[in-house]
């Protein structure tokens, strides 16, 4: 494995933000991971895993090792509908593939940018849809004990955009791969309203749900190959029930949706940013989409601090104006 010095972190996170790494590595097996635990561990180094970038905000220079994850490999398993796929593989590329091999279920997920590796520790989910519906299992590395784990949906304690790789017990842990089961059979998920009404007079095919959620993304997010941008910044709040009675008084028409638990009622985290007059706002180099009022951009050749700052300023006033605190969706290193 070839351990680069002192490399620009720009090409490497969606937000283009350009900080250093002291050291830099693409890993392409397994093996390489026993030697940059060997060599984080000579001279007492911290050690970063990333993937695409697509959910990272660097605000320093990273004082340690980056591994940039670069596995591939997808391929079909015994049984009807199991697949694999390596950590360094794109999600939306493994989407595609699923469709060409008549293996359905993860359509509403089409566009979301980042690697399979990633998909698990985000949890990612949109539209109606959800990866730990179809997880079965994965393949991660121990950098604590050079140990190869196969861990299950349990074991990744998935919870909404969370898990346990973004806890303490599994920071440590570095996704190889990730085995899915989909459906030979078509499952339209069309809970979601937005998508419902893209697919009015249409029957609802997995290539037309899976053409419809692209055009909504492209619709409402930006491209970070031609804006820097980590799609949504904030997860949307959830909030006890009576605590949403109690808003619905104080802002009439403030939309909510309900939960697996009943007590319990998510609220779009982009309706209470404009209603603050969010959208299209600046500060620096930084900005606020104007099309949609959960993404931030780099603008204008915006550090690190410059999009975290804004995001502090938004987020504290949603907090004065409605008493909800903001979640970041995006990791910030």
């Amino acid at each position: 494995m070839d351990i680069q010095e002192q490399v620009d972190l720009a090409p490497y996170n969606s937000f283009g933000v350009s900080q250093r790494a002291a050291f830099f590595a693409e890993v392409q097996q397994a093996s390489d991971l026993h030697q940059a635990r060997e060599f984080v561990a000579s001279r007492h180094l911290p050690i970063m895993v990333l993937g695409e970038g697509s959910n990272v905000l660097f605000i320093k220079d990273y004082p340690g090792l980056i591994l940039y994850m670069n596995n591939k490999g997808k391929e079909l398993l015994p049984g009807a509908g199991m697949l694999r796929a390596a950590a360094g593989e794109n999600w939306h590329e493994l989407v595609i593939f699923c469709l060409q091999k008549s293996l359905y279920g993860l359509e509403n997920l089409a566009l979301i940018p980042g690697t399979v590796g990633a998909a698990p520790i985000q949890n990612i989910g949109a539209y109606g849809v959800e990866l730990e519906q179809f997880f079965v299992e994965l393949e991660a590395f121990d950098l604590k004990t050079g140990e190869t784990r196969y861990m299950s949906k349990s074991d990744c304690q998935f919870a909404y955009r969370d898990s346990i790789f973004k806890q303490d017990p599994g920071q440590k842990l570095v996704v190889l791969s990730v085995s899915l089961q989909l459906s030979q059979q078509p499952t339209p998920a069309l809970g979601y309203a937005g998508l419902k009404e893209a697919l009015t007079g249409e029957e609802a095919t997995p290539q037309r749900v899976f053409d419809a959620v692209c055009d909504i993304r492209r619709s409402k997010l930006p491209n970070p190959k031609l804006i820097g941008n980590a799609g949504s910044f904030f997860k949307n709040p959830v909030v006890s029930r009576s605590k949403y009675e109690t808003l619905c008084r104080a802002h009439p028409g403030i939309p909510g949706w309900d939960t697996e638990d009943s007590d319990l009622v998510k609220l779009p985290a982009a309706w209470l940013l404009e209603q603050k007059g969010w959208k299209g706002k600046q500060r620096g180099g930084a900005a606020v989409h104007e099309n949609h009022a959960l993404v931030l951009v780099n603008k204008d050749n915006a550090s690190g601090e410059d999009i975290v700052l804004l995001a502090e300023e938004m987020s504290s006033s949603v907090l004065q104006g409605f008493g909800i605190a903001l979640q970041t969706e995006v990791r910030i290193v």
